[in-house]
Order: C-alpha cells, then sequence, then structure tokens
C-alpha cells in the first residue's frame, strides 16, 4: 500500500513539474527569442567577415602575383573586389583624384588604391600597422 501511494506521489509530482516547466519557458520566450535573433545575428555578422576577407585575399594576392594592373577602371576593381572601407578625395596630389581604402577585416593591413580623374587605378600601397 505505501509503495502504491509513493508511486502515485511521485507520478504526480513528476507530471505536475512537466506542466510547469512549460509555464516558465512561456514566462522566458522574450529573453528566448532574443538569444535566438543574437545567434542569427552573429552567423550573419561572420559570414559577412568571411566574405571581406575572402575579397581582401583575392585583392592582394593579385597584387602580389602582378595581376592587378594600373589603368584597371574602378568598376571592374570594385566588381571583383568589392566595395572599398573607404573612399576620400585625394587634395594636393596631382594626377591622382581619389584614393580606396581597402582593410583587411581581422588584422591591421591595408591597401590603398589610388584613381585618376578618369576613374582608373594609377597606383597602390600595402600597409601594415
Amino acid at each position: 500500500m505505501k509503495n502504491k501511494f509513493l508511486y502515485f506521489y511521485l507520478f504526480s509530482l513528476s507530471l505536475t513539474m512537466v506542466f510547469l516547466s512549460g509555464c516558465v519557458y512561456l514566462s522566458h520566450l522574450d529573453e528566448v527569442m532574443f538569444m535566438r535573433s543574437l545567434e542569427e545575428s552573429q552567423k550573419d555578422m561572420q559570414a559577412e567577415i568571411n566574405r571581406e576577407e575572402k575579397l581582401y585575399k583575392r585583392l592582394k594576392t593579385d597584387i602580389d602575383n602582378g595581376n592587378l594592373n594600373k589603368q584597371t577602371k574602378k568598376q571592374i576593381i570594385y566588381a571583383r573586389y568589392g566595395e572599398p572601407t573607404l573612399c576620400r578625395p585625394a587634395d594636393g596630389r596631382d594626377e591622382i583624384r581619389e584614393t580606396c581604402m581597402y582593410r583587411k577585416p581581422t588584422g591591421g593591413e591595408l591597401i590603398l588604391l589610388n584613381l585618376s580623374a578618369q576613374d582608373k587605378l594609377i597606383s597602390w600601397e600595402i600597409q601594415v600597422r
């Protein structure tokens, strides 16, 4: 008789805990959803960093191997290596109208591309910080 009562008590207790655990989950649903969206956001950011790293490596490899030719048009550079991190007018420099910067996402390395008034590549510079 005592065993039946004990089993009934344990069964009732475990059933109650199962039902109440659903209530606890629902009360923290906002936090769970926030954490899920944060995780998805971090995955998206990591994918973007990986994409930028790949494009930067392609640019550096092409410079090192001599595959990036002077007089290459700006549109071709953008199509091949993506949008630069920053472009700014080059004040006080002879034929250079604009300098575009490509930054390595995971390090302190920069590639500066100098463009003419005709939007063609004049020169480049690699800076390590």
